[in-house]
């Protein structure tokens, strides 16, 4: 059993990071699952209640802003990594992590795969309901303080 993860807002000046794992059927496809960066808005939200319907598991960890500056953005985002694929309900052999960063999980192979939300669609999959996600969080954000768009 594959896994996939991807995070979202480690660049970012505002608001928490986002990572998200994916578990997918075996030979899934659908053409709208792919980088979530070269989605619109709207097919980034219809591409995320695809992934939720289709995905045999998912799990979403928020590492809010306050966590990022205690940690740094890439230990925040590394130790998220690692607690989303502790959280899923199915347990994977092998783990793609999108990026060069390398994470252990114990007992769960990981592999790093540079560009991987072009490369596997299940890394893109992760990547999109972290960036809906994020989004989501950042449109009540701008509701609350309106000043900081």
């Amino acid at each position: 059993m594959l896994k996939k993860i991807d995070e979202a807002g480690r660049g970012a000046l505002a608001g928490p990071i986002i990572v998200a794992s994916v578990i997918l059927p075996t030979g899934f496809q659908n053409p709208l699952i792919q980088d979530s960066k070269i989605l619109s808005p709207s097919q980034r939200k219809k591409a995320f209640r695809i992934v939720k319907k289709k995905a045999l598991d998912y799990n979403i960890i928020v590492k809010d802003a306050r966590e990022v500056e205690t940690k740094n953005p890439l230990g925040a985002t590394k130790e998220a990594m690692v607690e989303t694929i502790q959280n899923l309900k199915i347990k994977p052999n092998l783990c793609l992590v999108d990026g060069k960063e390398k994470i252990v999980v114990e007992g769960i192979k990981t592999v790093s795969v540079v560009g991987g939300d072009r490369r596997s669609i299940d890394i893109a999959a992760a990547s999109i309901i972290a960036k809906v996600t994020r989004d989501t969080i950042m449109q009540k954000l701008h509701k609350k303080y309106p000043l900081y768009d």
